[in-house]
């Protein structure tokens, strides 16, 4: 039997360390894209951002990236 992985999943790490994604959002990938820093690119076309927090690198959708402050 062979295991073949299918895909890459980027998903929002939410704005900040203590709030989840309010959208559950994920990147949309292209038919082409097999690795994370290929899924990442197809993010970036969509809006989404990486930045380095707490040492990591956090992916984040556009609702995150740019979050509304309370009405």
């Amino acid at each position: 039997m062979t295991a073949l992985r299918i895909c890459i999943e980027v998903s929002c790490d939410g704005p900040d360390d203590h709030t989840e994604c309010p959208d559950s959002a994920a990147v949309r990938r292209s038919v082409d894209s097999v690795t994370a820093p290929q899924v990442r690119a197809d993010g970036r076309t969509q809006g989404w951002t990486t930045r380095r927090r707490n040492g990591r690198l956090r992916d984040l959708c556009p609702t995150c990236r740019d979050p509304q402050p309370p009405a």
